[in-house]
């Protein structure tokens, strides 16, 4: 039997190990608490890590999407260059058969269209010897077709052409009456509008000893006049004469310069109708008038140049011929457009340019600008 004083030794011992498994299971908690502890410390470090990787990767995103817009703003800009007036004629190029280029009628282009900043190619896929076309040098880009990639070509097709051609070439034509069904398959071939210009028929009129060919009557002036009016109705082709190299070739590069020019004055003309009122020249370029008539005679200038389809050169021309508003409003009404029509535009900053008129046009619009009595009426 077990004395009650052992009793009391084991149960005291009994305790002990109750107290003992008791601390180190608390122990064992709070170590799992700290470890616990410790792993959260980590857990908040790798969020830190993340965020800021986060945040460096997006300031790199951005820094590209910069870069990409400002190289896209850039080639914007260039793009722009190539239409704007003044940089447009150094991206065309005039491409001219060999056998029109040889001949010796157009001995003077390739100086004319080098001194306006234009070049003069050969080309010998062009399916006719008489033709003159026209394209745009561009910057390539990348064009996606059937998920392949590949840089588009670095010519714009101009849709415009010449046919060039001797008052001698085209008579048999005309005594035929198949001038009008020729000019149009090589205007359907060309793929655009086209203008017939027939070299030398002054000169082919004043030889003499032209009677017949194959028994034929060759054709007269007045068969050629009934000849180009034909083929403007019945074809819409236009025609121009020209008597020397000099003229086709100054010719050639005005056709030229009005080509390069044409997208961005289509650009500007579109913007110009969207808007209410013409204003263009609203605040801009402002001219000071002093009290004692000091500056009148350049505003006057400025109220015609501000006008559309107008320049400086037009605006000087009719500010020296009308001195004044109320001497054009008086010509106008009394006497009509014709003489406005008729008055020469300088060309000071091209030397030996042939000249030019106000043309009726413009001068139409300036006798509805400054008689017209309903304000509403539109001019243009």
């Amino acid at each position: 039997m077990v004395e009650e004083d052992d009793y009391m030794d084991l149960t005291e011992e009994g305790e002990d190990d109750d107290a003992i498994t008791l601390a180190r299971n608390m122990a064992g908690t709070s170590g799992n608490k700290v470890t616990r502890g410790r792993g959260k410390r980590k857990s908040v470090g790798s969020l830190e890590s993340i965020e800021k990787k986060k945040t460096k990767a997006e300031k790199q995103a951005l820094k590209e999407k910069q870069a990409a817009e400002k190289a896209a703003k850039k080639a914007a800009n260039d793009m722009n260059k190539i239409y704007k007036p003044g940089e447009c004629m150094k991206h065309m190029n005039i491409e001219i058969h060999p056998a029109l280029a040889s001949a010796w009628y157009m001995s003077d282009v390739s100086r004319e269209a080098a001194a306006a900043g234009a070049r003069v190619l050969t080309a010998t896929d062009l399916f006719h010897p008489g033709l003159v076309m026209w394209t745009r040098t561009v910057q390539p880009t990348f064009t996606s077709t059937g998920g392949q990639v590949a840089l588009s070509s670095s010519k714009e097709a101009c849709e415009r052409a010449l046919y060039v051609v001797p008052a001698d070439d085209i008579q048999e034509h005309v005594s035929e009456h198949t001038l009008s069904h020729h000019v149009g398959q090589i205007r359907d071939m060309a793929g655009g509008e086209m203008t017939l210009v027939v070299f030398g028929a002054k000169d082919f009129f004043k030889k003499s000893g032209r009677k017949t060919v194959n028994s034929r009557k060759l054709m007269t002036e007045i068969d050629l006049e009934m000849a180009i009016t034909d083929l403007l109705v019945t074809a819409n082709c236009d025609s121009v004469s020209v008597e020397t190299p000099n003229e086709l070739a100054l010719l050639i590069v005005q056709f030229t310069k009005a080509i390069a020019e044409a997208p961005f004055k289509k650009a500007k003309k579109t913007w110009d109708e969207q808007a209410e009122f013409y204003m263009r020249g609203d605040k801009k370029n402002s001219v000071t008038v002093h009290k004692d008539g000091n500056g009148l005679a350049r505003l006057w200038q400025q109220m015609i140049a501000v006008l559309p389809n107008s320049s400086l050169e037009t605006s000087r021309s009719l500010c020296a011929q009308y001195k004044s508003p109320l001497a054009l409003y008086e010509e106008l009404l009394t006497r009509g457009v014709n003489p406005v029509a008729d008055v020469a535009v300088s060309r000071a900053g091209a030397p030996g340019a042939r000249g030019r008129r106000v043309g009726p046009e413009f001068a139409s619009k300036l006798q509805a600008l400054f008689t017209q009595r309903d304000g509403d009426a539109l001019v243009g």
